[in-house]
């Protein structure tokens, strides 16, 4: 248990407050970046939780596989506006992400 070689992350986010959650993501990055790290698997609903350290993605439609692939190529407004059945709009800045959904009347982020 003391080095794990892979790290399954479900949610590991939930339940934080704003700063215990931002100190763990920058745990994760660190922790990412080490030689000999285990491989980090991590499950969210929220795109701003993908740090940069993590390269692919998976993406679940109703519990089948709607997109999976790099970062670069598989997230994306598009395929994450058919995930959560919403017009979203993806943006990245300084390496992470921000999603806002999108409303008839406003956005919301």
């Amino acid at each position: 248990m003391a080095k794990p070689r892979l790290l399954i992350l479900d949610e590991p986010c939930a339940g934080l407050d704003p700063a215990a959650r931002e100190h763990f993501l920058q745990f994760l990055q660190r922790l990412g970046r080490l030689a000999g790290a285990p491989t980090l698997i991590l499950v969210t609903h929220h795109v701003e939780e993908i740090m940069p350290v993590f390269s692919h993605v998976l993406i679940l439609k109703t519990g089948r596989v709607l997109a999976s692939g790099t970062k670069n190529t598989a997230l994306n407004t598009k395929l994450l506006s058919q995930a959560f059945r919403e017009r979203t709009n993806l943006k990245q800045v300084k390496g992470r992400y921000v999603l806002a959904i999108k409303t008839k009347s406003q956005s919301i982020i």
